[in-house]
């Protein structure tokens, strides 16, 4: 199976179409990651070919080099364009193990950057004290763009803990780590730089009782000290846009969504974004809630930004875009996720869900599968043609589950087409179709081939 889907994309069909065969290359990353969940090893004779795939797809490199093993590190030593196995992550099997202090100690004072990045991860990873302890010993020799590399690292495991190095790091000589480290302190709300862009945030965002009706009042900071600065926000503006506006954004994305529920009498965050804005401040002040929300994994946020999936397309109560919606999206839990995104396609159809769709967990479960075969059917009988759905279809192939393979087949037969409709549309969408149906079943054989009994460990290819 694995030099079936190295050996590359179906052939072209005549005309451009893709046929109704399944894209091979399009499953290669499906299979590796299965693959690599149940322990395998890619057989030697087939290592040239996932090399060689690795290197022309950077997004298969990680899975791929897994699966490849010490053999084929040791194989990528001995060409050139093999190389790039030997840098970054795709050095880890050559990591020493995270427990392992010697070994770590010794990686870390002599390794490669590429190397010491890795095993920064993999012992942050492993335990984040152990990994900030590591960082700190070698942070005031690293270089400017190391220690920005470095500090990234600190994403995975951020907490409390991590913050008196962060602080410290927020009077760091490069401006991109400090930028990076107030970006982190952020999203700590804790923090003590959470604390004062508090301050500084609802010093310029509060009610106003003396309205009409309750209206939020902003007043955009007049000047960006020092202070500010340090704590991460960018003096000068970009191309176009204001420089009170600039810094009010920037403060309210960083102030801790749990300071405003205070500012505004107790509201939680549906009542406060239903609120209305004075003097044209609403959609600065929502993006800045919309990006904080993001930064902070606030799920009650996202849900009060994002409001009712049936409202138009790129708005929510709180956002502008379809972008602003899937990034908030995807601090949901996955089934609230694709409940909100099926509901969304049964309101909208297919042509404005792409975004959404893409931050999805896969495979995609009901309803969200459901909702979306069940608009390829009414797109279909709308006499459209498939390519204009090409994104979807692609997407559906890899994200819906195997199961759905019996939901589709009705569809693979050529419909009777309608004066009205575009010509020939009846017949691309049946071998669309087709190709889907056959796509979802190879991908259930290939989980079937992967999960079935266990490998005879002598036999060539296994663990």
């Amino acid at each position: 199976r694995l030099d079936q889907l190295l050996a590359g994309r179906a052939a072209a069909s005549p005309a451009g179409r893709r046929g109704a065969a399944p894209d091979l290359a399009e499953l290669l990353p499906q299979w590796l990651t299965l693959a690599n969940r149940h322990g395998y090893k890619a057989p030697a004779a087939s290592l040239p070919a996932l090399l060689d795939a690795a290197r022309a797809r950077t997004d298969l490199r990680p899975q791929a080099l897994r699966l490849a093993g010490p053999r084929g590190l040791w194989l990528a030593r001995l060409n050139p364009e093999w190389r790039f196995a030997l840098r970054g992550a795709g050095a880890g099997g050559a990591l020493p193990d995270p427990r392992d202090p010697e070994g770590v100690r010794t990686l870390w004072d002599e390794g490669l950057f590429a190397e010491r990045v890795a095993l920064l991860a993999a012992v942050r990873a492993e335990d984040p004290a152990a990994g900030l302890a590591l960082l700190a010993s070698t942070w005031p020799a690293e270089r400017a763009e190391d220690r920005l590399m470095f500090l990234d690292s600190l994403r995975g495991g951020l907490s409390d803990a991590d913050e008196e190095f962060l602080e410290a790091a927020l009077g760091d000589r490069s401006r991109n780590v400090r930028a990076t480290a107030a970006e982190l302190l952020s999203a700590l709300p804790a923090s003590a730089l959470a604390g004062r862009m508090a301050g500084r945030a609802v010093s310029c965002v509060g009610l106003d009782r003396t309205a009409e009706t309750p209206t939020v009042t902003v007043e955009a900071p007049h000047e960006c000290d020092t202070a500010m600065e340090r704590d991460g926000l960018v003096a000068t503006p970009p191309a176009g846009r204001g420089e009170r506006s600039w810094w009010l954004g920037q403060l309210v994305e960083a102030a801790p969504l749990s300071c405003w529920p205070p500012r505004f009498g107790g509201r939680g965050p549906e009542e406060i974004v239903a609120l209305p804005v004075g003097d044209d401040w609403q959609a600065e002040l929502h993006a800045a809630w919309c990006r904080a929300a993001v930064r902070q994994r606030d799920a009650a946020w996202s849900r009060a930004l994002l409001g009712a999936p049936s409202a138009p397309p790129a708005t929510g109560p709180g956002t502008s875009s379809l972008a602003e919606r899937a990034q908030l999206l995807s601090t949901l839990p996955p089934e609230e996720r694709a409940c909100w995104v099926a509901s969304f396609v049964a309101a909208h159809g297919l042509s404005e869900a792409f975004q959404l769709l893409g931050v999805c967990e896969v495979p995609w479960a009901e309803p969200l599968g459901g909702a979306v075969v069940d608009a390829l059917d009414i797109a279909r009988d709308a006499g459209s043609y498939p390519w204009s759905f090409s994104g979807v279809m692609g997407l559906a192939e890899r994200c819906l589950a195997p199961e759905a393979a019996r939901q589709l087949e009705s569809l693979t037969a050529r419909p009777d087409e309608a004066e009205d409709v575009s010509p020939g549309a009846g017949g691309y969408w049946s071998e669309a179709f087709q190709r889907l149906v056959s796509t979802l079943r190879l991908r259930a054989a290939m989980g079937a081939e992967l999960a079935g009994p266990a490998p005879d460990p002598g036999a060539p290819g296994t663990p």
